[in-house]
């Protein structure tokens, strides 16, 4: 398969990433897949995976100014788990919520509206920062501020139509934009 066939549906969730690569597919066998999917990336969680330059540095000053970070993600929590742990970043967030943490995941607002509650914060001064459609959409539905990452799987076309309030090209850039 052509992987920008693929890169087109990340952020989603693997459920839909798999209803939109294999629409012929009954939900039987979708489950069927979406589990084979998710034991394969378990095993290989961090394969070829490398932080964004900067991103060290970031984390290190936004802790250091007290900032409240968190990790919403569409990922199984128990997976992001593990890729925290791994590329040793755990420490740098007070929350983590995954796509099976709640009911509803992103692009539905609940998980930032979750994030905001949990860490005692108002929507009206929270920064989302994503690189998906998803990302800004969840955020806009939480009245959250979206920043779109140009540099991950989503261009700025895309991020661009799915209304983030701005886009950085890369991570470092948070600082000035944030602080």
């Amino acid at each position: 398969m052509d992987p920008s066939r693929i890169v087109g549906h990340i952020g989603w969730g693997v459920k839909p990433l798999l209803e939109k690569l294999m629409p012929e597919e009954t939900p039987e066998r979708i489950t069927e897949a979406r589990l084979k999917f998710l034991e394969i990336y378990g095993e290989h969680l961090v394969v070829e995976t490398t932080l964004y330059p900067g991103v060290v540095d970031v984390l290190d000053q936004f802790t250091r100014l007290g900032k409240k970070l968190a990790v919403v993600t569409n990922k199984p929590e128990a997976l992001a788990a593990g890729i925290l742990e791994v590329m040793k970043l755990g420490g740098y967030f007070r929350l983590l919520l995954g796509g099976d943490s709640l009911p509803n995941r992103k692009p539905h607002p609940e998980p930032i509206e979750k994030a905001i509650k949990d860490l005692g914060g108002a929507p009206e001064r929270t920064i989302v920062v994503g690189d998906s459609p998803v990302d800004c959409e969840a955020a806009k539905g939480a009245g959250a501020y979206a920043i779109g990452a140009a540099y991950g799987f989503r261009g700025r076309g895309e991020l661009e139509a799915a209304g983030c309030d701005i886009i950085i090209d890369d991570f470092s850039s948070l600082k000035s934009v944030i602080l």
